[in-house]
């Protein structure tokens, strides 16, 4: 981005910003000089002092889309943001005015290099969704197939990254300003969202996410993924498979049998749940537009694979031993597992953690189905962000895809429950976890670790040896808190020295004086060194060295 284009975007920012009476944040960050003096000393109500969550979501709307983004984004950190900031921000539609038909033909052909008419049999100009990064047409393949088409916004990718590095600034900037921030890692937060939202501006990672659910999910018949043709795609066009099926608004707000609707909300469960526990790999924002219906199976059919959220075995295991440990009351369980999987930021108080994390288990004792839904989602993210625990991004990505499911299925079935329409995914879990060919194979996993311990032991040992006899072996020790014996002993060691200087002057003067010679200058010296010691005597009383 050119200079004077990006100083015309902060001055649009900053604009925005004074608009919604964010003054003093303006003033705090260094940015008035952006804004004209009138506009600047315009009254306009201020409100950073007392931000609403309402007015923080507004402000992000009105900053444009990657700003819109950002929202989303901190919109799934409830262990940074308190809870009502949090879902608010969830409620960030990203939407924007579709470009016309034409221009989205055009970028086809100049991104796949064949003409159209080379492509497909028919492609509607009308889109049949818009979003900031792009929109989606229907279209016919010349074989008949029925396809979706993705064509990125035109000029979006330069918009987002100048952005993105005004974004970037702007934390620096907050982290100079406010150096209590540090705690909620700014920096990093940025980091992981630029992150994500470059995998959204390419297309060929969301393809890549698609194949791995298609994959997954190839052979299980109640959940549908639509085929990526691998030929047509680049970063700013993908072209996937139009599976038959219903937008689950439609089903919400349609006049559909409370048992079909039933029945959809159980498989939606059932198979998130399998999603995270299953195959480690899950949809992080199934949102009604993402999630569809078949009306003949009720089977469901799962689009816009832009968001993912990845567990590997050990963290889903992990996950499953936090759930049984709120299940069973296991206080020591959830607080090490809290722990070993999130990062905590300065000190910490364990009693005060394991007080706050009985708290919760107690309030939710034989309650399963609300510790599911309300205790994960507001309770233990309290007790993280109160103490200063960061959690990994996917687990933060379920707790929201949770959230998420839990609102569609009851808004479907008011009475859903969703620990029971979870416990044959429990059980194929506990069966799995336990199944003699797992235990056997961990066994083996053991052994295999102990002897490469052993077999890389002898190595290891030699090379300790070998730095011992060459004298290159280092051991560092750090010792604290000796900061005030270094100084006592400077100072014993000051008045020993002031004290056997006095002591030779009086013995030297005294035997001067005995001897007999220089007996004018033997008094002098005498009372010199008798001064020399009341001296010292006063400096040992002053310093309570005595």
């Amino acid at each position: 981005m050119k200079r004077t284009t990006k100083i015309q975007r902060i001055r649009e920012l900053v604009s925005i910003l004074r608009e919604h009476g964010f003054q003093n944040f303006i003033r705090e960050l260094g940015l008035t000089s952006f804004l004209s003096r009138s506009k600047m000393e315009e009254r306009v109500e201020s409100k950073m002092q007392d931000v609403k969550a309402h007015e923080l979501r507004e402000l992000f709307e009105d900053l444009g889309p990657a700003f819109i983004k950002l929202g989303q984004f901190l919109g799934m950190r409830p262990d940074i943001l308190p809870p009502h900031f949090a879902k608010e921000l969830q409620k960030l539609h990203d939407e924007a005015k579709p470009f016309p038909g034409e221009k989205a033909r055009e970028i086809i052909k100049n991104e796949l290099e064949y003409d159209l008419d080379e492509i497909f049999e028919e492609f509607y100009n009308e889109p049949i969704a818009s979003a900031s990064i792009g929109q989606v047409h229907e279209a016919t393949l010349k074989n008949g197939k029925e396809v979706v088409v993705k064509v990125q916004r035109p000029g979006i990718e330069e918009d987002v990254q100048a952005d993105l590095e005004l974004i970037e600034r702007f934390t620096r900037i907050l982290e100079d300003v406010y150096p209590e921030s540090e705690m909620y890692q700014p920096h990093e937060v940025t980091k992981e969202f630029k992150k994500m939202l470059e995998s959204e501006l390419d297309y060929t990672v969301e393809a890549r996410n698609a194949q791995r659910f298609y994959n997954a999910f190839e052979e299980e018949p109640d959940i549908k993924i639509p085929k990526i043709y691998w030929d047509y795609l680049t970063k700013r066009v993908l072209i996937m498979e139009n599976v038959e099926g219903k937008s689950m608004r439609t089903l919400i707000d349609g006049d559909y049998p409370d048992e079909f609707k039933r029945e959809i909300a159980e498989n939606f469960a059932r198979n998130m749940m399998r999603q995270f526990f299953i195959h480690g790999i899950f949809h992080a924002d199934p949102s009604p537009g993402n999630i569809h219906f078949c009306e003949e199976d009720g089977s469901l059919v799962l689009l816009d694979f832009g968001a993912i959220g990845r567990f590997n075995e050990e963290m889903r295991n992990k996950l499953i031993d936090i759930f049984i440990g709120m299940f069973e009351n296991d206080i020591e369980k959830v607080k090490n597992i809290l722990l070993d999987i999130g990062e905590i930021h300065g000190e910490y108080d364990e009693e005060n953690l394991k007080w706050d994390i009985e708290n919760v288990l107690q309030l939710y004792r034989n309650k399963p189905d609300l510790m599911l839904k309300e205790g994960l989602d507001n309770e233990i993210m309290d007790i993280v962000r109160t103490h200063n625990i960061t959690l990994p991004v996917d687990f933060l990505l379920m707790e929201r895809a949770i959230a998420e499911t839990e609102g569609i299925c009851t808004t479907l079935d008011p009475d859903f429950d969703f620990f029971k329409a979870s416990e044959p995914v429990m059980e194929e879990i506990v069966i799995e976890r336990y199944h003699p060919k797992k235990q056997i194979k961990n066994v083996f996993d053991s052994v295999n670790n102990y002897r490469k311990l052993f077999m890389d032991f002898p190595d290891r040992a030699n090379n300790v040896l070998d730095n011992l006899e060459k004298g290159e072996l280092k051991i560092d020790i750090e010792l604290t808190g000796l900061e005030d014996m270094e100084e006592r002993l400077d100072s014993i060691s000051n008045r020993l020295s002031y004290t056997i200087l006095a002591a030779s002057i009086i013995i030297g003067s005294a035997l001067i004086v005995l001897s007999g010679q220089q007996q004018s200058l033997g008094p002098y010296i005498f009372l010199i060194s008798i001064l020399i010691g009341v001296w010292l005597i006063y400096t040992i009383i002053k310093e309570g060295g005595y």
